[in-house]
């Protein structure tokens, strides 16, 4: 065989294999690994938590994963328009007069499920995937329609 023809081969099957492992696909987001700018542990500490109602927030759904991330990639928290947040949130969203919507950052494993709470003058982010889950970090936009947004945002998988 050829060995630039070969060479050409070699270099569409490794595109190839590389696009398969990724879950290739126009809206799938990128594995991260735990050094991404969106991992941001909170300290271990005896503040007070309080739940943030789960009807408050709502996950991006695929088709809209990637312009969340664009409006997200500097920067942990965002607010939006009303019609921005029923755009993201991919259905109507309640949001009474005194409450603002914006996008947070999230982050998961396997389980595409999350909380949100008030950690003292923070926002903690986190998802519901076990701690011993060693499954890639998945980004995942959310929409959190609140009052008053605190200026630090943790955000972690896994509890």
């Amino acid at each position: 065989m050829n060995p630039i023809v070969s060479w050409h081969l070699t270099c569409a099957l490794s595109l190839l294999l590389a696009s398969s492992l990724a879950g290739c696909g126009a809206d799938a987001p990128d594995p991260i690994v735990a050094g991404d700018p969106w991992l941001n542990s909170r300290e271990a500490t005896d503040v007070e938590v309080e739940p943030v109602p789960s009807s408050t927030y709502y996950p991006v759904p695929a088709g809209r994963l990637l312009e969340a991330e664009q409006i997200l990639a500097h920067t942990a928290i965002s607010q939006i328009s009303p019609s921005e947040a029923e755009y993201f949130a991919g259905h109507p969203v309640e949001m009474p007069d005194v409450t603002r919507p914006f996008l947070i950052r999230g982050l998961y494993r396997s389980e595409r499920s999350f909380f949100v709470r008030i950690v003292g003058d923070a926002l903690w982010v986190g998802s519901h995937d076990d701690p011993a889950d060693r499954a890639p970090l998945q980004r995942q936009p959310l929409v959190l329609i609140m009052e008053e947004v605190p200026e630090r945002v943790y955000v972690t998988a896994g509890r």
